[in-house]
Parts: C-alpha cells; sequence; structure tokens
C-alpha cells in the first residue's frame, strides 16, 4: 500500500516507485530477468523497467489472465543458463530475477513428479517439478566460474490453501498458510544456520542492496526504502543476536478482495481490515490460528492500539477504486 498503483488485479505501477532492479542498473550493474508469465515484462506495468535484458521465451504466446496450464520451469532454466552463459551478461557483477510460476494454479500433472490426482497432489507435484529445475539453474551456478562471488536469494510471493480455513488457494485471507513462505539465502563466506526469529520479504530489497553495495536512498522525499537489510543476519558478525522484529503483512484492497492487514510482534498476530480488528491469535501456542483471542478485550486492545501506531509510520497511498 506504499506504492504508487492504479485499481486493477494485474497492478499498473507508476514511475514514482523505484524497483530494486532500476537502482541496480543505475549503479551500472548489469540487469537481466526471465520470465514465464506476461505480467512481469509488459511493457507500462511496472516491472519490466530497470532491466538490460528481458527474455520472455519461456511464456506462452496466448495471454491467460487465469487458469494458466502453460509449463515453463523448464524453458525457464534453460533461458537463465543461457543468459549466464554469456560473457556479456555474467562476466561482469550482475543482478538476475527469475519468476518460476508452474506452482500457480491451475496445476498440471508432470510425469516423474506425479503424487496423485487431488488439487494438493498436483501442486505438490508442480512444486517438485519446479524444484528440480530451479536445482538445474543452482547446479549450474555452483559450477561456473562466479559461484563464489555470487549470492542466491529464494523466495516465494505467497502459498495456497487447500481447505484450512474453509479457503482454497489465496487472495482474499492472510492465514499463515497463505504467508508464510520460504526465504531462503546463499552467500558466499556466510557459515549455514537457521535465523528463527521472524523475518519479512520486505526485507529483500534493502538486503540486495547491500549485497550489491548499492547505495540506499536516504529516505528524504518521495524516495525511501521500507524494510531492514538481513545483512547482520546472513553474516552473524560476533556477538550479533538477531533481533526480534515486528512483521507487518500488507493486502491492499483490490477489484477482487478486500483490505487486509496483519500485525505480528512476540507471536501475536492481529488481522485487521480498514482498522477494523476480525481476529487475534498466539502463533506459537495456536499455529493453525484456530482460536481467536480477540474477545480478550484488554489484550486486543493494547495489541490493536500498537499496530495502528505502526500503520501511522507507512507512506501509504490511497487508491479509489475504478468503475467497472
Amino acid at each position: 500500500s506504499e506504492t504508487h498503483r492504479d485499481w486493477s488485479h494485474f497492478n499498473r505501477f507508476g514511475p514514482q516507485d523505484q524497483f530494486v532492479q532500476q537502482r541496480v542498473q543505475a549503479a551500472h550493474i548489469s540487469t537481466l530477468s526471465v520470465q514465464g508469465h506476461w505480467y512481469f515484462f509488459r511493457q507500462g506495468l511496472g516491472m519490466e523497467r530497470g532491466f538490460d535484458v528481458v527474455d520472455t521465451e519461456a511464456a506462452p504466446k496466448a495471454v491467460a489472465a487465469q487458469a494458466d496450464r502453460s509449463v515453463t520451469s523448464d524453458k525457464l532454466s534453460d533461458r537463465a543458463i543461457g543468459l549466464l552463459s554469456k560473457p556479456e551478461n555474467a562476466g561482469r557483477q550482475f543482478y538476475l530475477w527469475v519468476h518460476y510460476v508452474d506452482p500457480h494454479s491451475e496445476y498440471v500433472r508432470h510425469p516423474g513428479f506425479d503424487f496423485g490426482p487431488g488439487n494438493r497432489d498436483l501442486y505438490e507435484g508442480e512444486v517438485a517439478f519446479t524444484d528440480h529445475h530451479v536445482g538445474r539453474l543452482l547446479d549450474f551456478i555452483e559450477k561456473s566460474s562466479f559461484a563464489d562471488r555470487t549470492a542466491v536469494i529464494f523466495t516465494s510471493d505467497h502459498g495456497e490453501a487447500f481447505g484450512e480455513h474453509g479457503m482454497i488457494r489465496h487472495g482474499f485471507e492472510l492465514w499463515e498458510e497463505l504467508v508464510r513462505v520460504p526465504l531462503i539465502f546463499r552467500v558466499p563466506g556466510a557459515a549455514a544456520h537457521k535465523v528463527f526469529e521472524r523475518r519479512s520479504i520486505i526485507d529483500v530489497v534493502p538486503t540486495i542492496l547491500d549485497l550489491l553495495r548499492v547505495a540506499k536512498p536516504t529516505g528524504v522525499g518521495s524516495d525511501f526504502l521500507s524494510g531492514e537489510s538481513l545483512l547482520f543476519d546472513l553474516l552473524l558478525p560476533p556477538s550479533y543476536q538477531p533481533p526480534k522484529r515486528v512483521i507487518f503483512v500488507d493486502m491492499a484492497a483490490g477489484p477482487h478482495n478486500a483490505e487486509r492487514q496483519a500485525f505480528i510482534e512476540n507471536d501475536y498476530k492481529l488481522i485487521a481490515s480498514s482498522s477494523r480488528v476480525l481476529g487475534l491469535y498466539h502463533l506459537s501456542n495456536d499455529p493453525g490460528e484456530k482460536h481467536d483471542l480477540s474477545q480478550e478485550h484488554s489484550l486486543t486492545s493494547k495489541i490493536a492500539d500498537r499496530f495502528r501506531a505502526f500503520r501511522r509510520t507507512l507512506r501509504e497511498v490511497h487508491v479509489a477504486p475504478t468503475p467497472e
């Protein structure tokens, strides 16, 4: 909700917002994008901005707004490996974004990755198929001449529901099965470890800029950056202990969904819409979010006040609904 966007399901982002690749490109680092879905490269939507190379060969020629049954993971890895095999791309410092979309609905069965006919079986088959092809790209990087200078970040934009809380798929609520996603870093020189404190995808951009030694905005005026770099979490300097942080999950209203926010602090997760409390859960005691504590009015009021105070620190951009 801090972005300048239009009122559509596939948001169009205005030039007021600087994407991470634009900041990286301005630092004279090669920027590469390999995409299998039209939304991430269509001119004028915003996510194509800042890339020197945008490879769309893995994307189907026919545009499908929903219910995409195309298979692209194998082609995405082939195209990414092809780009990184060229000295003009990988012979100098580079930033590469590859977005794998096969686990998104609709689910397709893959020979060798078939877990059964049910929806969850099909989804797990899609995840396994994609995992295999992500692995091919990682294997190529591991064997490359630039392996010891290359950081890899793996994450996802959302999960899927298969009947939990009476939901299927995603896009309407902020239950843990929908918003708790992998966040994995491989940084040369950093020892393998797990950070147990909660972190957020909003921290990925400042971390990328730190890893590439690209200057971050000062925060003055409209050019600012939300999130906190995870560099210390990754490198674990002496005497450093990863601190607890507030986690804010933000789903702005759109043509097919109501506004939702989740505010997570000290294991309590408050879910709200337009500052109206919808539920309160203690994630350590109740990871399945089955026991709503919002009727404990004193506790809920205290946490809701902290949520509203946090929200006032945001630079929200309010977008009016566009008539159909």
